[in-house]
């Protein structure tokens, strides 16, 4: 025997287990948050070729973006929508459990300048 089983029957003995369900939503969650880029855009079928095409740059130019460390915001808005996402920026405050919404630059899509409407 080669030592290997099949995911579905791991994933089976799991769910078995008194809180397994939990734990392998909590797993998979984990593991969405820390997806990259490359994944992404497999998982919407797209070649590097075809979504350098979408933002006219180089197919090396979307390689080179997939690798790095540190991208600008911009960028990764411009990659993220020509995949069909849209990217969403959150201030996560630890010690207070807090989520807040982060805008940059464009207006928030609805929000009224309710400076001038007062």
């Amino acid at each position: 025997m080669s030592g290997h089983q099949k995911f579905s029957k791991l994933r089976d003995k799991v769910l078995a287990r008194p809180g397994g369900a939990e734990a392998l939503a909590e797993a998979k969650a984990a593991a969405l948050e820390e997806i990259r880029l490359f994944e992404l855009r497999h998982a919407e079928a797209l070649s590097q070729a075809e979504v350098a095409g979408r933002l006219e740059v180089t197919q090396s130019a979307i390689s080179k973006l997939e690798r790095a460390d540190d991208v600008r915001v911009s960028t990764l808005r411009d990659y993220l929508e020509a995949i069909g996402a849209r990217l969403e920026l959150v201030a996560v405050f630890d010690d207070e459990e807090r989520r807040v919404p982060v805008h940059l630059g464009k207006e928030p899509v609805g929000a009224g300048n309710s400076a001038a409407e007062a």
